[in-house]
């Protein structure tokens, strides 16, 4: 199984999207700061969506979806739907 997940940095406001087989792995990477993508632009990331596909090449097609424009209204949706169900439980 393969996960497309967002993050989002709870000082700036910035998203990221990414994909990956494991998913708490990768949110463990981002956290520690031991991604070269969000080292420095997430500081305090927080996972706002992440979504499940058979498939790697599943997962890259939607990652591309959301990196692109027409994409990128449904990941500001995404992410403004998870920062509410996170402020929510905070």
């Amino acid at each position: 199984m393969y996960y497309v997940y967002i993050l989002v940095c709870l000082d700036t406001g910035r998203s990221y999207v990414g994909q990956t087989d494991n998913l708490l792995r990768r949110f463990r990477m981002h956290c520690e700061g031991s991604t070269r993508t969000t080292r420095e632009k997430l500081r305090r990331p927080v996972m706002v969506h992440w979504e499940a596909h058979p498939t790697r090449a599943a997962a890259m097609r939607k990652e591309r979806y959301f990196k692109s424009g027409s994409g990128n209204r449904a990941k500001r949706d995404l992410v403004a739907a998870g920062r509410r169900e996170f402020d929510a439980i905070v």
